[in-house]
């Protein structure tokens, strides 16, 4: 039986909630997940293998998972040591793509119009595969072998346009698939994350480290700071993660040492979201905004994940369990109570 503990908190913006429950954690890796937004979990790595034993990625430590944009039934995952992972059956199985390099994968792009093109970051390059990634063919790679490929993303209105961000803060963008590229930004540390706006692809978000958030209105061929608005957080330029809304339009979520920032005007002015812990208190390991429902938002520390409802009026803690960090959180865009977690061990 689950201990539950009830704290109520009164602050200015209304009564927080915080719910505990006690469970031993196991030190699984892989994939969990839940179809009742964290009220319980389930292990979903299983191999599809031959033979009668089921092989597994519940060793593995997940960088990243992804779905499908067109396909919900086909989700993606990156490892950081065992190369990458797919599941075409809502995550019941998966497979290993077995001609893409094995290694860290740091990122992975589907092409919204075509879901057999694929765009891998592997090491100083980038794969593409256009047969559902039965087969790879390298497009792209560094001249330096510290200088990784560390982000990608797609335009989703011309999937022509794709954009890589480098360890190095280079931003580069290709306008045929990946044939040519040039360098649209500088940002001199390491890109972490590059989304393109659900409502205006026109606009293109990076998040890097040590110094924040970027936006470029105009497909990046020019660049704005968004940390210039977020001065009175201190140490908000300390990057963690962000999401932008599918379905309230210019609103971002920003997960950085401070704590959470929402803006809803495009990153032009942000206010704090509560928490339930003082700012610059936790490290926040991945972030998520259910995409039928912008109230609803899931955030991971250590050892936990933090839902809210109600926009950040009110909190639900929920004890991971496994050991591993939530490395990475993604909602099913069709079903928002199916949640997929992909977990890691701390160490980098």
């Amino acid at each position: 039986m689950l201990a539950v503990v009830l704290i109520l908190i009164f602050s200015a913006t209304g009564c927080i909630t915080l719910k505990k429950q006690a469970a031993a954690p196991s030190k699984l890796g892989g994939a969990f997940f839940t179809d009742d937004r964290f009220e319980t979990w389930k292990h979903r790595s299983q191999l599809m293998t031959p033979g009668e034993t089921p092989g597994t990625i519940g060793g593995v430590d997940v960088y990243f998972m992804k779905f499908d944009p067109s396909d919900s039934d086909a989700i993606y995952v990156g490892t950081r040591a065992d190369g990458l992972y797919y599941s075409y059956n809502g995550g019941l199985g998966w497979m290993k793509s077995e001609r893409l390099p094995a290694g860290l994968v740091r990122d992975l792009a589907v092409d919204n119009k075509n879901k057999c093109r694929l765009y891998a970051a592997v090491d100083t390059r980038i794969f593409k595969s256009e047969d559902c990634a039965r087969s790879w063919v390298q497009i792209y790679y560094t001249d330096n072998a510290e200088k990784l490929v560390t982000a990608l993303a797609i335009d989703w209105y011309d999937p022509n346009v794709i954009y890589s961000g480098l360890s190095d803060g280079s931003v580069l963008k290709s306008e045929n698939m990946g044939v040519s590229w040039r360098m649209v930004n500088q940002l001199k540390k390491r890109i972490f994350k590059i989304m393109v706006d659900p409502h205006d692809s026109r606009n293109v978000y990076v998040g890097v480290e040590s110094t924040g958030l970027f936006k470029s209105m105009d497909k990046g061929e020019t660049w704005q700071d968004l940390n210039k608005a977020m001065k009175d957080y201190k140490e908000s330029k300390s990057y963690y993660d962000f999401d932008l809304s599918v379905t309230v339009k210019n609103m971002i979520i920003y997960a950085n040492k401070y704590g959470l920032l929402r803006s809803l005007d495009g990153g032009d002015t942000w206010l704090e979201v509560k928490l339930l812990t003082p700012p610059a208190s936790e490290i926040i390991y991945s972030l998520a905004i259910d995409p039928t429902n912008a109230n609803y938002i899931y955030y991971s520390t250590n050892s936990a994940v933090y839902k809210t409802l109600d926009a950040g009026v009110n909190w639900v803690v929920k004890k991971t369990p496994t050991t591993r960090v939530a490395s990475e959180i993604i909602v099913h865009p069709k079903e928002p109570a199916k949640i997929f977690v992909g977990v890691k061990e701390i160490a980098e």
